[in-house]
């Protein structure tokens, strides 16, 4: 991956200091919660501002998406299939294949931004508040957490 690359660093999440353990919820968990969402809503169109069930929910057609353009992604043909028993809707927001495309290109614009951070600073470790870079940092991080 083009992260690795250039000696991204994954690991900048906090430990439970008590048990030692991530602060992450485990992707069986959150399709667990997807479950007891549905059971109560009737449906899976989780709103993405509605916390981490919506961030889980968001990633997983995000996923998708990159699995029909063709692109290697952690969402097995096992957990497409659970995710389609129990009525999942990939597709809430409308985006085409080309919207994707269009992702794509502004991922690759912000990488080469993040190379030129870390011939500037010498590492990849962009504080999140520090504008658009920081954020998509950050986001990167949450995803390979996800995953």
């Amino acid at each position: 991956r083009k992260l690795n690359g250039i000696g991204f660093a994954w690991q900048c999440r906090a430990r439970n200091d008590k048990t030692g353990t991530d602060t992450y919820v485990s992707w069986e968990n959150r399709f667990k919660q997807l479950v007891a969402f549905k059971e109560e809503h009737g449906h899976c169109k989780v709103p993405q501002s509605s916390g981490p069930l919506g961030n889980w929910v968001s990633n997983r057609r995000a996923e998708y998406r990159k699995n029909l353009l063709g692109e290697k992604t952690s969402l097995s043909e096992d957990r497409v299939r659970k995710l389609n028993g129990i009525g999942f809707t990939w597709q809430c927001s409308g985006r085409s294949v080309e919207a994707v495309r269009s992702s794509e290109a502004a991922w690759e614009d912000r990488f080469e931004q993040l190379v030129a951070y870390k011939e500037e600073h010498g590492h990849c470790r962009v504080p999140q508040g520090s504008g658009p870079l920081g954020n998509w940092v950050n986001n990167r991080r949450v995803e390979y957490r996800k995953n």
